[in-house]
């Protein structure tokens, strides 16, 4: 009976992550928008980690206990199925970061990113070694490292989604238009929320199976309720995003602007100098300069404030 629990809650699950992504790719489609594009990529990745890292990891358990194998064997080797899927939800944090910047119209600043990638590099490492020592240390037991491994992975994703509740709040207090504002505030209210259930959840996954599903599936589905809010949102400010995003892309496409021209024109508009586009789009000062050049051709204009008319009136 729980083995038929645990298969219709993985089907559910993964279902509903698969419609998950389904919806941001409508929506992407119908609003070419940069936050949506990040958010799809993010739930790509966060997909990829839950079926390889956790089902995955359940599988292999199950498989092995059909054989002559140790429970600490068996803990063991299932210890070591995510580690090869950590890559996966660390692009996925800093994706889900780069997509709340694109929500306020920032870019991720630089230091923030070095700090981040340090940080996940290290505790990547750190839990490379650990699982080399394994085998041999009688002192850290398979069930010991899996309890590491859950503190530091939900540590991790409650801090990003604190950052993320922070950031959207403070910008949204800032913000005069009241549409935008209260999305902002729910916006970072569910993704603190969610951070802390997940937290929660995945803290007391061993104490019963029934915790450890309830887990899985708000691990794939929970960000559905993200995906509503801003479905919500685009729908009831529709004429303001499409008008943009078609004037816009209209202008591209006449002018033949390729996506790293579109970036370098946008950070013009907002009236970045060519070192602080160099430094933002981690590109050369010479690589942003020869960009500009080929930018004023295609569009037939002189200088910057030429430029900025032309896409700024669209």
């Amino acid at each position: 009976m729980i083995r038929l629990l645990i298969l219709v809650i993985i089907i559910v699950s993964v279902s509903g992550g698969v419609y998950s992504l389904i919806l941001l790719s409508r929506l992407r489609k119908i609003y070419n928008l940069d936050y949506l594009n990040s958010f799809f990529y993010y739930k790509i990745l966060h997909f990829a980690f839950g079926v390889y890292g956790i089902i995955g990891g359940l599988a292999i358990k199950e498989i092995l206990l059909k054989y002559d194998f140790r429970i600490a064997e068996i803990e063991s080797i299932a210890a070591v199925i995510p580690f090869f899927g950590v890559p996966f939800i660390i692009a996925a944090w800093y994706i889900l970061i780069k997509t709340s910047h694109e929500l306020i119209f920032r870019k991720v600043n630089q230091s923030l990113a070095i700090v981040f990638f340090t940080l996940a590099t290290v505790s990547f490492l750190v839990y490379g070694l650990i699982l080399r020592k394994l085998p041999g240390d009688p002192d850290l037991s398979s069930s010991l490292l899996g309890q590491i491994i859950r503190i530091v992975f939900y540590s991790i994703d409650l801090l990003v989604k604190i950052y993320i509740f922070f950031l959207l709040i403070s910008t949204a207090i800032r913000i005069s238009k009241r549409e935008k504002r209260i999305m902002l505030v729910r916006f970072g209210s569910i993704i603190a929320g969610l951070g802390l259930i997940n937290a929660l959840a995945l803290h007391f996954a061993y104490w019963s199976v029934y915790v450890g599903l309830y887990f899985l599936l708000f691990y794939f589905c929970s960000d559905l309720a993200l995906i509503i809010l801003l479905k919500s949102y685009l729908k009831s400010n529709e004429g303001e995003f499409n008008e943009l995003t078609d004037t816009l892309e209209n202008l591209y496409q006449k002018f033949g602007i390729s996506k790293r021209e579109r970036q370098i024109i946008t950070e013009i508009c907002r009236g970045k100098t060519n070192q602080e586009i160099a430094d933002e789009l981690f590109i050369s000062l010479q690589t942003v300069k020869d960009h500009t050049y080929n930018i004023f051709r295609k569009v037939n204009v002189r200088n910057r404030v030429q430029l900025t008319k032309v896409f700024s009136n669209s």
